[in-house]
């Protein structure tokens, strides 16, 4: 019987149970444990697949079958979770984003670095069928020279997910609003298509939400290292939210993908693959969306993609598809535009 990679989860409530439901579909990956600082939270993820359950992580850290660790706690509290993740042995899966500064993200890749284990960063939306197709077709040269590249982010969310955690629209712990909390998924596929940016220029406020201390609209000017420019467009305050789009548009062809699913795709030369394409247009998202409601509408096809790539990284001793390193690079953008914004100057990344 084929080997399977213990997996034990760290944070029990909204996104944990993703993470469980995604590991169970997954061949090579079993779930073994799982920890929350709530008991109850703890104990009912727990006894819902038949694993043992904690209070305290550390403890969970001391078993043996427990071979990597899943973050599903909130951003700002993973860097010393991480770092006691590396040194117990334990290879980490963080969910987006790594950590709130790139600063601590740099604690958390020099730990993993440190202790030998991989460390990977939770970008579902990348292993989307429409993503992977972009890429391909970036790839073949396919869109001639870049020249514009786009990611829109035009979500609600009401008063009552913000009142849902503490920790949510704090500096501290969510490290900013709509684009680090939400949009950050557009981000890296912007970034992952058009490449590095070297320049941003940016405005973001509170339209909606006074209550927060971070942003819920915020737009950015990028310009590209190949000299493409591009748009961000981030908010949770337009009612009733829209799916996420991101565009890429070059000298020889465009392509629209709404959360991950190809809603425009046209090249001045045709292939073989643009049958195929037509076909997955008409298909819903694999990913679901997160418009209106953040765990309503997600579904766990990105996540077991994504779950499985790392547990076969682990098998096989390879690097994961999305790791530490690409983790930093969408916290660090956004990071850039948030200077940008605070002071009205462009903030140059390179």
């Amino acid at each position: 019987m084929p080997r399977k990679v213990g997996f034990a989860i760290i944070g029990c409530g909204n996104i944990g149970p993703v993470h469980a439901a995604a590991i169970a579909a997954v061949s090579q990956a079993k779930l073994v444990a799982v920890s929350d600082v709530v008991e109850a939270t703890a104990k009912k993820l727990g006894e819902q697949y038949g694993v043992p359950w904690f209070t305290d992580y550390r403890k969970m850290l001391e078993l043996r079958e427990v071979e990597a660790v899943c973050l599903c706690i909130p951003s700002g509290l993973r860097m010393d979770v991480a770092v006691d993740c590396a040194a117990a042995g334990k290879h980490v899966l963080s969910e987006k984003p790594l950590e709130v500064t790139t600063k601590k993200i740099d604690r958390i890749l020099a730990a993993t670095t440190r202790a030998g284990v991989k460390l990977g960063c939770i970008f579902q939306s990348r292993f989307a069928d429409g993503s992977q197709l972009v890429r391909e077709a970036l790839d073949q040269g396919r869109f001639g020279k870049l020249v514009l590249g786009d990611a829109y982010i035009k979500w609600y969310r009401s008063p009552q997910y913000y009142a849902s955690g503490k920790w949510r629209g704090t500096k501290k712990l969510d490290g900013g609003g709509a684009l680090m909390n939400q949009g950050i998924h557009q981000i890296d596929l912007l970034q992952w298509f058009m490449g590095p940016v070297v320049s941003v220029k940016a405005q973001a406020k509170r339209a909606l939400h006074e209550q927060l201390e971070v942003e819920d609209l915020a737009v950015a000017l990028l310009e590209f290292e190949n000299g493409a420019y591009g748009v961000i467009e981030g908010s949770t305050a337009i009612w009733p939210g829209h799916s996420a789009r991101v565009e890429v548009h070059g000298t020889r062809g465009s392509v629209v993908l709404e959360d991950g699913a190809i809603k425009f795709w046209q090249f001045d030369q045709p292939a073989p693959v643009d049958k195929k394409v037509k076909k997955l247009m008409a298909r819903e998202s694999e990913l679901g969306t997160g418009a209106a409601d953040p765990l309503a509408g997600l579904k766990i096809e990105g996540h077991r993609r994504q779950i499985e790539d790392f547990a076969k990284a682990i098998l096989r001793d390879r690097p994961p598809r999305i790791d530490g390193r690409e983790g930093r690079n969408a916290v660090a953008l956004i990071e850039a535009i948030y200077k940008a914004a605070e002071t009205g100057k462009t903030v140059r990344l390179k």
